[in-house]
């Protein structure tokens, strides 16, 4: 048995001399590059594609290793002549022994170097790659040959894989979209099942349309099983430098971000993937250019993560955002703080997402929404419903943080404090507030309120205000404003224009009920508003309120146009005129109980232009009252005492401390307007003294009158100064208004008044000495003439003689 056994030995140990022999010698009896032409030759009928490949290096023992450098792969037909694939170099090696003895591949560090790959879609939609797939899928149906080569490989060890100054290209010519990977670099540890792989690397994004460029680096440990596609990655760190150019500087967007996630995991089983809480580190966030930002920012914004691939449900937790943010489009250019807190879900399946415990705080200003709900999450519109509240802050100070400078108004303590609650229901399109509250110093909003449309920006609302004051907010009289009547305010009212753009832009319908609202001076309550303007059509305004004692009803129409037009239609009814006008006009011309109606069209774009197209008719009746400013009586009595001046008596006028008013029990009046001249012959009066009528023209847009008031004087011993008057009974007194019509000048022809006094003392005497005066006509006549020139010479001529009047039947002269 010892010669056997010895000389087995001896064979084997012969036959391992003569295998390492050979595997010494194959390097230098074998060249694989005389391999080159059969190679490509196989590759192109395989593949149709031309390809080369420049030196290859082969070594044995220990490694098993294969170097090849500059191999080529043609493009496919009509993509041009330049190739598809470059290799600059690759190279791998494969412990011997232990695949000859346990067909255990143990490779060394996978290398690759100066890749390039320019993948590409022609003008109809095909792909450079598509005829490589379609070889794929051909093998692939085709049955498997038995083989046991790759049978019994217990485990695959590979020392690592490098990755170095690797570029792809994109190029698609149908969606004129083109993108580049450029310096790409990739460094994976040993890839051996059950163990940690440590990887690092980076690369460079560019897009042709938009202009953009982005780097990225990267590193972390992944923990990869098989069995289950379960994997994990232990301290992920992701960095991005992005930039995407404008069409001008200041439309480019830049950002540097830096993401750390201590672990991240998939698990293969349930197809869930987590995130522990990760950091996002947002070092620049840049709209526009560092010099002029439009928007700049920085902070960090931190979150956990989970997504049930599976069940297609995501959750957000823990989400928390600070950005300190500054630029031309913070309002006011100062910078400002923002925070963001909540959490997120979506669920796919359901196509919906919800949003719960959100807080936000900005520039001192903290709202908050319990819960929002989003609905057809992945559809052409996703519609968001939910909660809004707004915790009290002060407007003035808000505005103040934002460096917005408030227009100075009436009162300085206004805007001091405001809140906000809604239920909010929004998408692209539209936006609608409801169960509307807000609060704005003394006064409360409430309602509904909706933007129905943004395009058209048209705009709904059913609102209730319970009291304001808006005349708080108004700007404060200037004090070196035109006063009203004098030519400088008259040509600065006539050329204000109107808000003719505004108004036909406007597109809204709805209704306001205020309880209480003080403007311009005049207090109104139980307001009722009722708009109906739609864009570009005809506008039409209701108004309803009570005021002063009384009720008042507005109807306004605007139709847009070349030059508005305008129809207006007011009713006053029950007004108490002395407080109204007091309040409006800061002095009660006119005192008493009456009503007011006003029918009116005119059409223009400035005051001035609406004031001389104004045509209608107007009508008032007040009872009880009072013309402030001008006592008649007294005016009447003065006039009478010269009278009896002018007679030769001694009467003078009397000091009195009366009041510079004119009762009234009626005071009526209609008129017509014509192209902005009010004309009127409707005007009387009643008082226990007088009886007026009148008639005349108000010139609206000239701002100026001419009025002829006749007043009969009743002669009662009742009323103001009518005792002293008795004997002025039945006297027309013609008052004239002339000029300016807020400050008019007021002229009495006494002469006429005499003259009928004179004329009606002689009728008096006729009657009674009829005729005796029958016989002596033209004796009296005269006589009456010179009595009468001398009461009149005394009054507004002193004591100058009258001209002599020819005799009677002399005849003059020529």
């Amino acid at each position: 048995m010892a010669k056997p056994l010895k000389f087995l030995l001896v064979f084997l140990a012969g036959l391992l001399l003569l295998l390492a022999a050979a595997i010494v010698a194959l390097p230098f009896l074998f060249d694989p590059n005389d391999f080159r032409g059969k190679l490509a030759e196989t590759v192109k009928k395989e593949t149709g594609r031309e390809f080369s490949v420049g030196e290859i290096r082969l070594s044995v023992f220990p490694w098993l290793r294969v170097e090849i450098a500059d191999a080529v792969l043609g493009n496919a037909a009509g993509f041009g002549s330049e190739p598809m694939l470059r290799l600059k170099s690759a190279e791998v090696g494969v412990k011997l022994l232990p695949l000859l003895r346990d067909r255990r591949v143990e490779a060394s560090e996978l290398k690759l170097s100066g890749l390039r790959a320019a993948l590409a879609v022609n003008a109809e939609g095909l792909s450079n790659w598509a005829d490589l797939l379609a070889l794929q899928k051909q093998k692939k149906d085709e049955p498997a040959a038995e083989s046991e080569a790759g049978k019994g490989m217990a485990d695959l060890d590979i020392a690592g894989v490098q990755l170095e100054d690797v570029a792809l290209s994109y190029a698609d010519a149908q969606a004129g979209k083109d993108y580049a990977v450029e310096g790409l670099r990739l460094k994976l540890g040993r890839l051996r099942a059950g163990e940690t792989l440590p990887f690092e690397g980076g690369l460079t994004l560019n897009s042709g349309a938009p202009k953009a460029r982005a780097a990225l680096e990267f590193q972390g440990d992944l923990r990869f099983d098989a069995d289950s596609g379960s994997a994990q990655v232990a301290d992920l760190k992701l960095k991005l430098d992005g930039l995407q150019e404008g069409t001008t500087p200041a439309e480019s967007l830049a950002a540097k971000l830096r993401l750390e996630a201590s672990a991240l995991g998939y698990d293969g089983a349930s197809q869930v993937l987590t995130v522990a809480p990760f950091k996002l580190l947002i070092d620049q966030l840049l709209a526009g250019t560092a010099e002029q930002p439009r928007l700049s920012a920085k902070g960090t914004l931190a979150a956990s993560l989970k997504a049930d691939l599976a069940q297609r449900r995501h959750q957000v937790q823990g989400l928390e955002l600070a950005l300190e943010t500054a630029g031309s489009a913070i309002p006011g250019g100062k910078p400002q703080t923002l925070k963001l807190s909540g959490t997120a879900s979506a669920d796919l399946a359901a196509d919906s997402a919800r949003v719960e415990g959100l807080q936000l705080e900005f520039a001192g200003l903290k709202a908050s929404a319990k819960q929002w709900l989003v609905a057809g999450l992945t559809g052409e519109l996703p519609t968001a419903s939910g909660d809004l509240t707004v915790a009290p802050f002060s407007p003035r100070a808000l505005l103040g943080n934002l460096d917005i400078k408030l227009p100075e108004m009436a009162d300085a303590k206004t805007l001091q404090t405001a809140s906000l609650s809604a239920a909010l229901s929004a998408n692209a399109r539209s936006a609608a507030f409801k169960n509307l509250l807000l609060k704005l110093d003394d006064s409360t909003l409430s309602g509904e309120l909706a933007v129905r449309d943004f395009a058209s920006q048209a705009l709904a609302f059913a609102l209730q205000l319970d009291a304001i004051d808006a005349d708080r907010y108004l700007p404060p009289k200037a004090a070196a404003a035109p006063a009203a009547g004098t030519e400088a305010a008259k040509t600065n009212l006539n050329d204000t224009p109107l808000p003719v753009e505004m108004l036909d832009q406007l597109n809204a319908e709805g209704t306001l009920a205020i309880g209480r609202l003080k403007l311009k001076g005049m207090t109104l309550n139980d307001v009722r508003l009722k708009l109906d303007a739609p864009k570009s059509g005809n506008k039409r305004q209701q108004l309803s309120a009570q005021l002063y004692g009384g009720n008042a009803n507005l109807a306004l129409d605007v139709s847009p146009g070349a030059k508005p037009g305008y129809a207006l239609k007011t009713t006053l009814s029950g007004i108490s005129a002395g407080p109204l006008l007091k309040d409006f006009l800061g002095k009660d011309y006119v005192s008493g109980k009456g009503s007011v109606n006003l029918d009116v069209r005119s059409g223009g774009r400035t005051v001035g232009e609406v004031r001389r197209a104004l045509n209608g008719d107007v009508a008032f009746n007040f009872v009880d009252g009072a013309v402030k400013g001008f006592n008649l009586g007294k005016t009447i009595r003065d006039g009478q005492a010269l009278l009896s001046v002018a007679q030769g008596g001694g009467a003078t006028a009397a000091a009195s401390s009366e009041p510079q008013s004119t009762d009234f029990a009626e005071l009526r009046g209609a008129g017509k307007i014509v192209n902005g001249v009010l004309k009127s012959d409707q005007l009387s009066a009643k008082n226990p003294l007088f009886r007026l009528e009148g008639a005349g023209e108000l010139d609206l847009a000239n701002e100026t009158i001419n009025y002829l008031a006749k007043p009969t004087l009743v002669g009662t011993a009742k009323g103001q100064g009518g005792k002293e008057l008795a004997d002025l009974h039945g006297v027309v007194v013609p008052i004239r208004l002339t000029g300016n019509l807020f400050k008019p000048k007021v002229q009495i022809d006494w002469q006429a008044a005499l003259q009928q006094k004179a004329a009606d003392k002689l009728r008096g005497q006729y009657e009674a000495k009829k005729e005796e005066l029958q016989e002596h006509r033209e004796e009296i006549k005269q006589k009456a003439v010179e009595e009468l020139n001398k009461g009149l010479m005394k009054l507004f001529g002193g004591n100058k003689k009258p001209p002599d009047e020819p005799a009677p039947g002399s005849t003059p002269q020529p």
